[in-house]
């Protein structure tokens, strides 16, 4: 059973499993998705009050993307762990052989793209959240600022999961740009998120 068709039970149960999959790249997809569901949360809460009539058209559109972006999130998960298997099963071969010499450096870069692209959705979510401070049911406040650190939380996972990966590369020129476009995201959802919770007054 997928990541996305799983209980969070039944995620909880294989994540503490003495398994390679799935582990930090995983809980990134799901941290995202748990995100992008609370800030959901507050928009619903926020949709239809009489005092934000004039940010309407923001609550919807925002529905729509974090509904798309907490599916999206979790078919991350699961590609994560679908990557990492293949990297595994390299990492069981000899250093010597033909197949494991040959795939190195595309397999790892294939299972660095997953947490890259969950670091990417993480900071489109958290670019939603700026969008929303100030237009949201203000009970809901601390909710805004939870979904913003979450994300974060998401993305500094993908950074450190991405970063485990690019260390084994050898191909150095790759291995650079993957490196500065880790960084880039992950500075970028830091700063972001502490501008929401300060926005938020929390």
């Amino acid at each position: 059973m997928t990541i996305p068709q799983q209980t969070l039970s039944m995620f909880l149960t294989e994540l503490s499993a003495q398994n390679p999959t799935p582990g930090g790249g995983a809980v990134a997809g799901v941290l995202s998705a748990l995100s992008s569901s609370l800030a959901n949360m507050v928009v619903a809460y926020s949709t239809g009050k009489a005092s934000l009539a004039e940010h309407e058209q923001i609550h919807r559109d925002c529905k729509i993307f974090l509904e798309s972006a907490a599916d999206k999130a979790l078919i991350l998960a699961e590609a994560d762990a679908e990557a990492y298997k293949k990297v595994s099963a390299l990492w069981k071969l000899p250093e010597d052989d033909d197949s494991r010499i040959a795939n190195w450096d595309a397999t790892l870069v294939e299972a660095t793209m997953i947490p890259i692209k969950t670091m990417e959705l993480c900071e489109q979510i958290l670019i939603t959240l700026e969008t929303l401070v100030g237009k949201t049911n203000a009970m809901l406040s601390s909710d805004l600022a939870i979904a913003a650190v979450t994300a974060e939380a998401a993305a500094r996972s993908g950074f450190y999961t991405a970063q485990i990966n690019l260390e084994q590369m050898n191909a150095d020129d790759a291995k650079q740009k993957l490196v500065a476009r880790c960084c880039d995201l992950v500075k970028s959802c830091k700063e972001k998120a502490i501008n929401i919770e300060s926005s938020c007054g929390v």
